[in-house]
């Protein structure tokens, strides 16, 4: 605060507020200006989950089977079937070519057809003669959609890509990049391998937040500070809906709190930005200006820290043949 010309225990409730926002938005600048070592991980991605035998499974779920390395959707409601099983699954494929349906034709389990009356596509998963209609016999083949979801079950939430590799580029300096966009869904892969290694920036944290209280429902993904009262304190993130009490605050083992921690090297530019945005919104101009240009001072020699003094500038993966 002295960069400002506060004094914490003077500030009012206003004041405390505009900092937070201060400090969230400078967060999210310096978060993202960079793709800093502390925040980028690569980690290994299926595009659908694993199969689990003991869930049950509804009608076009897809699934990955590690024994066939190979992704598959189910006709029917199906548990305990493994996915080679062709009576309740059928490979997920990104395209399908099978014949047109033909009245009067036995089909057999496993056979792929083309339904003229909605040009869909489905796998037989019953053998029988086939009628005029399609019967319950059948079950709707979905083009596989290649894409690695922004968030997945039991997996840290992807935010910004920056890269998505054929193996782990950590691992093996023959790591091929692989062609992606982005789109509502997640990251998607084109014609690429089964399993990627996506290359990204953790998610931003959110500084806004509240003082932790007893009593109070908190939701998933809601911060508060703690201890609630005082100059120091840290922030905590809710990790599943609860209501708050002595037995679950966030010093406690197996709360669901999760701490939320910055790259020390952080410190610099937040605070002098921060002081900046202060200062400025108490029209003093000149004081401002210098607090900002401390701040940029500070992210340009973190900067040259990574890049010359350590040396972490990400050099080209060139592959020779």
């Amino acid at each position: 605060m002295s960069y400002s010309q506060r004094v914490y225990s003077e500030l009012n409730t206003d004041d405390a507020e505009a900092i937070s926002v201060y400090l969230d938005t400078r967060l999210k600048l310096i978060w993202e200006f960079y793709p800093w070592p502390d925040l980028v991980r690569v980690e290994k991605r299926y595009y659908r989950p694993l199969y689990d035998a003991a869930l049950t499974y509804d009608a076009g779920y897809e699934v990955y089977y590690p024994t066939e390395e190979k992704y598959y959707q189910a006709l029917k409601q199906t548990q305990g079937n493994a996915p080679t099983a062709l009576t309740h699954w059928a490979e997920a494929k990104q395209t399908y070519s099978p014949s047109d349906w033909v009245t009067g034709t036995a089909y057999a389990v496993g056979d792929t057809v083309e339904y003229p009356p909605d040009g869909l596509y489905y796998a037989c998963h019953t053998a029988h003669t086939a009628g005029a209609n399609l019967a319950s016999n059948w079950g709707q083949l979905v083009e596989f959609d290649k894409y690695v979801a922004w968030a997945q079950t039991g997996e840290n939430e992807i935010s910004d890509v920056l890269n998505v590799w054929n193996t782990n580029p950590r691992a093996d300096i023959k790591a091929k990049q692989q062609n992606f966009y982005q789109s509502e869904n997640g990251v998607q892969v084109i014609n690429g391998p089964n399993i990627v290694h996506v290359e990204y920036r953790q998610k931003v944290p959110s500084l806004l937040h509240s003082a932790w209280t007893s009593g109070v429902d908190y939701k998933t993904a809601d911060v508060v500070r703690f201890d609630p009262s005082g100059a120091d304190f840290d922030l905590y993130k809710a990790s599943s809906d609860h209501e708050a009490s002595a037995l679950n605050k966030p010093l406690e083992s197996g709360a669901a709190w999760t701490l939320i921690q910055l790259p020390r090297d952080f410190r610099s530019f937040l605070a002098h930005g921060a002081a900046a945005d202060l200062l400025l919104a108490d029209e003093r101009e000149q004081l401002g200006g210098v607090q900002n240009s401390l701040g940029d001072q500070a992210l340009r020699e973190l900067l040259d820290k990574l890049e010359r003094q350590e040396k972490q500038t990400k050099q080209l993966n060139v592959i020779t043949r």
